[in-house]
């Protein structure tokens, strides 16, 4: 869906349309460039910084037209124990979840590659879009920071969202299956999980918890007593292939899910007009 390439000056040129007098801006600390060239000499000294690792500052590219579409960047405190993300996307790339994709990558960076134990991200109190960005990271409300900043003048609120390591590591050992209660019901009595698609398709459609909200509105919008399986991949004795469907890639399970993979159950109520918008949690 997209690559995250380390922010280069040359960036402006394509970069600069994107923020320039738009309403990116708007749910942003940053009130925007008031120039190219001041634009341009922002992103060099962005690229200097990445070099010296005091700020990992990245290009987001789309892959199917290999131009960028926006930055992200992860600041490290001075321990480098915690991180903040700064996102921006230009509006031709907005809604195609190209930053809820982004998040994912920079976090797996954060931890994996930069050893942070911490990561946050301040979004502008209403801002509901980019809080789902987040939330469906595994990111968790922390709270609301009142009077955070002033935009334009006047003081605005921030919502302060966070993921540790220990929430980011459990999120990694599991996958999501969405199942009607008829179906759980039949699994606890026949021993196994199975679904129609695995005679039909030979596998058991499943996801990552980051996607289950987007798959959830695709393909269940107004069904009603769905429950939420926890599938741990450690348990799980069927095979499990990630493989690619439309832009992202997804688990698919090659048998039935043994009981004992599925260390949780919950409930996934939809809105009273159908649609999904509780992230769900253990």
């Amino acid at each position: 869906m997209v690559i995250l390439r380390p922010v280069q000056a040359t960036d402006a040129r394509e970069l600069f349309p994107l923020i320039y007098g738009t309403s990116v801006t708007d749910t942003l600390a940053w009130d925007g460039p008031n120039s190219y060239e001041e634009f341009e000499q922002s992103l060099m000294e962005r690229e200097q910084q990445t070099r010296l690792s005091l700020r990992h500052v990245f290009t987001i590219i789309e892959t199917e037209s290999e131009k960028p579409a926006g930055i992200i960047s992860i600041r490290p405190d001075a321990q480098n124990f915690r991180g903040e993300i700064g996102l921006w996307l230009g509006e031709p790339y907005q809604g195609k979840g190209y930053g809820t994709y982004a998040v994912r990558k920079i976090v797996e960076c954060g931890f994996k590659i930069l050893g942070m134990e911490k990561i946050e991200a301040w979004v502008y109190t209403g801002n509901r879009a980019s809080r789902w960005i987040f939330e469906k990271n595994g990111f968790s409300l922390e709270g609301t920071i009142r009077s955070a900043l002033l935009k334009h003048g006047q003081p605005q609120d921030d919502w302060l969202l966070g993921l540790t390591r220990p929430e980011y590591e459990a999120w990694q050992k599991v996958i999501l299956h969405l199942a009607s209660e008829r179906d759980w019901k039949a699994a606890q009595a026949d021993g196994a999980y199975n679904s129609a698609s695995l005679k039909s398709e030979g596998f058991i459609h499943c996801s990552r918890p980051e996607q289950i909200l987007d798959v959830a509105n695709r393909f269940y919008l107004g069904a009603q007593n769905l429950f939420i399986l926890w599938v741990e991949l450690d348990r799980l004795q069927p095979v499990v292939r990630w493989e690619p469907i439309g832009r992202d890639d997804y688990p698919h399970v090659y048998g039935p899910i043994n009981l004992d993979a599925i260390t949780a159950v919950t409930p996934y109520p939809s809105d009273t007009d159908g649609r999904f918008r509780q992230f769900p949690r253990r």
